[in-house]
């Protein structure tokens, strides 16, 4: 038998790096200010966790309805709705209901606590 017909063998696959970003938890940053932002989204990413990033409460709100993370990280600082509204409103939504959200005080940093949770759940 030639070695076509005997198929014995598992096929060899390539190792997919973006693999593991279809396992990684999902935040979506909800901050109107571009560094307490970045440096959110850096401690994120450093954690391993995908990241979106929204800088507005309605940007929030759809960004939160289309994408549909694990958790929304609401900062005091955010721009046009309100964070108290915003977060009212992601609740309210049949869609975004289930989602945590935390609100977090102007530039402080993702709780330690989170991030462990955050990996664990994965």
């Amino acid at each position: 038998m030639s070695r076509l017909q005997t198929a014995q063998e598992p096929p060899v696959r390539s190792p997919n790096p973006q693999a593991a970003d279809l396992v990684a938890a999902h935040v979506l940053i909800a901050d109107g200010d571009p560094a307490s932002r970045d440096a959110r989204e850096t401690q994120l990413r450093a954690a391993g966790l995908r990241v979106s990033v929204a800088r507005t409460g309605f940007e929030a709100i759809v960004k939160a309805s289309c994408h549909v993370p694990d958790l929304i990280l609401l900062d005091d600082s955010l721009t046009g709705i309100e964070p108290a509204e915003t977060a009212r409103l992601l609740k309210t939504c049949p869609v975004t209901a289930h989602i945590a959200v935390i609100r977090l005080t102007h530039g402080r940093r993702v709780p330690r606590r989170v991030l462990s949770n955050l990996s664990r759940a994965v």
